[in-house]
């Protein structure tokens, strides 16, 4: 039996981290069902109860270099973990399991990563140093590679793959509906999903959004459910759109429960369109081929909508409700407006991830 370790930002009731760990287990699972895991989570007990596995928290210093020491194979699992936009801690504490695990002699994989940006100089060689040594490193796209490569950990050692939530399968729509009808929305009329998330200067963009919203929702009768993602960070930008936004006649529905990965998918397949901000709102979007249109405040955002064929409507400091529309109006009625075969290839590459942790844990 394998001993797995996994590093994120899990346990934070952030519905894309969460679906991050949903994916990587359920693919590294489908290789070794019997695997050992042990998930290190700012909410153990959340974590437990969620995904099934051992969990740890992520500052009991002398359990987690305990865990690794009893491990095969340590995984930084997914998401943006290296980067110091959030903050410097941040990216010095997931790098710093990283090297307690080379300390400790144990095999390293960096699973799907998004990488930056890392804007310190200090940081940026801190990065270097660490992630030069980790066995396997796989990241989500290209402009992760670029910034590694820019950073000076040698190209030959980063594969690009997808990332892992688009290996998920598609959730039955049964269950968003029955969640939009509690709600008070009519699952069976058209709901535009809008998943916007608190940054610096996000009033006018909040506000060209909500004029978009209510054209859209007069043109086609459509309701509005706006989605967090991470309620705690989200509610505040959501409210604010909320409160922006004009009376049509039509329902608008702030959803702010926290959900599991399956609802998420399940309510997300239920919307006609999905405008979002968050990363993984737009992913959920594409496993369920929801038509999706992408506000970008990062370049993760940028790069995923680039490799589905899509681009962003506008950005934060730029979007305009006459864009938002008109994007919106070529989109309407599209079952599929990503291109199917980008999304199979990507999601194949996203498989791949499961198979190089258990070559490099079996080499």
């Amino acid at each position: 039996m394998s001993k797995i370790v996994i590093s994120g930002y899990y346990g934070f009731n952030n519905a894309g981290d969460e679906a991050l760990l949903t994916a990587i287990l359920a693919s590294l699972r489908t290789i070794e069902p019997d695997a050992d895991i042990t998930v290190i989570s700012g909410n153990p007990g959340n974590t437990i109860a969620k995904h099934q596995v051992k969990s740890l928290y992520r500052f009991a210093a002398v359990r987690l270099l305990r865990a690794i020491d009893s491990a095969d194979l340590v995984i930084s699992g997914g998401g943006s973990l290296l980067q110091d936009v959030t903050s410097k801690r941040s990216l010095a504490y997931y790098l710093s399991v990283i090297a307690a695990a080379k300390w400790k002699g144990k095999k390293v994989m960096l699973f799907a990563q998004g990488i930056g940006p890392i804007r310190s100089g200090f940081m940026r060689f801190l990065t270097r140093l660490v992630v030069s040594r980790a066995d396997v490193i796989t990241v989500r796209d290209e402009d992760s590679a670029e910034e590694l490569k820019r950073i000076g950990v040698p190209p030959e050692k980063v594969e690009i793959t997808a990332d892992s939530v688009l290996t998920l399968e598609p959730a039955s729509r049964l269950q968003g509906k029955t969640i939009l009808a509690d709600a008070g929305l009519d699952p069976y009329k058209p709901i535009i999903g809008v998943s916007v998330r608190e940054w610096p200067d996000n009033q006018r963009c909040l506000q060209q959004l909500a004029v978009a919203l209510g054209e859209l929702s007069r043109q086609y009768h459509a309701q509005i459910a706006i989605l967090p993602l991470q309620v705690s960070m989200d509610r505040n930008a959501c409210r604010l759109l909320r409160s922006y936004l004009p009376e049509t006649g039509h329902k608008v529905v702030l959803l702010d429960t926290t959900y599991s990965t399956e609802e998420f998918l399940s309510i997300v397949g239920s919307f006609r369109l999905l405008i979002g901000m968050r990363l993984h709102g737009l992913i959920f979007a594409a496993v369920m081929k929801v038509p999706l249109m992408a506000i970008s405040y990062d370049p993760k955002v940028d790069s995923f909508v680039k490799a589905i064929g899509a681009r962003a409507v506008g950005t934060v400091a730029t979007l305009s409700a006459e864009k938002v529309v008109q994007a919106a109006e070529a989109l309407w009625g599209q079952e599929q407006p990503v291109q199917e075969r980008r999304i199979a290839e990507m999601r194949r590459l996203a498989q791949s991830n499961a198979a190089k942790a258990f070559a490099l844990l079996h080499k």
